[in-house]
């Protein structure tokens, strides 16, 4: 028979394990720590203090796992924007998926938003590499845009490179 952990340094190890496998923003570990909660198995294998809230023990855990710098949302931001940059993905379709990722809507307003300033045309020349990597550069003006627009590229950029 197992020896039953206390339940803040089981839950911290399957933290440390998943962050393991997976880069997470708080959010995200939070949401595993919740479901780790609910799940049966993780009672069979760590005691719970009785009485205590288990939404005070998953809070603790992160900012632990944040001070000790596991947690570094900056620089997983960072990476993943370069990712989808990288794909070609409009900003509209970057900052969606840096949302569904766990991230706070207001950091990644912050984040694009300086992007924004070191290089006013992050845009413009994301959607022009779009155009040309995806061969769309014979198109005719209005199939152009409705490829464009299905790529949530801003009306903005869309008319500047056709103009250009």
């Amino acid at each position: 028979m197992k020896i039953k952990k206390d339940a803040n340094e089981y839950l911290f190890n399957e933290a440390i394990k998943y962050l393991g496998k997976y880069p997470a923003t708080q959010k995200k570990i939070k949401e595993y720590l919740q479901k780790k909660i609910k799940n049966k198995k993780t009672y069979a294998r760590a005691i719970f203090p009785e009485g205590v809230n288990k939404e005070d023990i998953v809070n603790k855990i992160v900012a632990r796992l944040n001070d000790l710098k596991i947690i570094n949302e900056d620089h997983f931001i960072e990476s993943m924007f370069h990712y989808y940059q990288q794909s070609l993905f409009s900003i509209r379709k970057i900052k969606n998926k840096l949302f569904q990722k766990g991230f706070d809507p207001q950091i990644i307003d912050e984040f694009i938003n300086q992007k924004f300033h070191e290089n006013p045309e992050l845009e413009i020349e994301i959607l022009k590499q779009y155009i040309i990597k995806k061969k769309l550069v014979d198109l005719d003006e209005s199939e152009l845009k409705k490829k464009l627009y299905q790529q949530s590229f801003s009306e903005s950029s869309i008319f500047r490179v056709i103009k250009d």
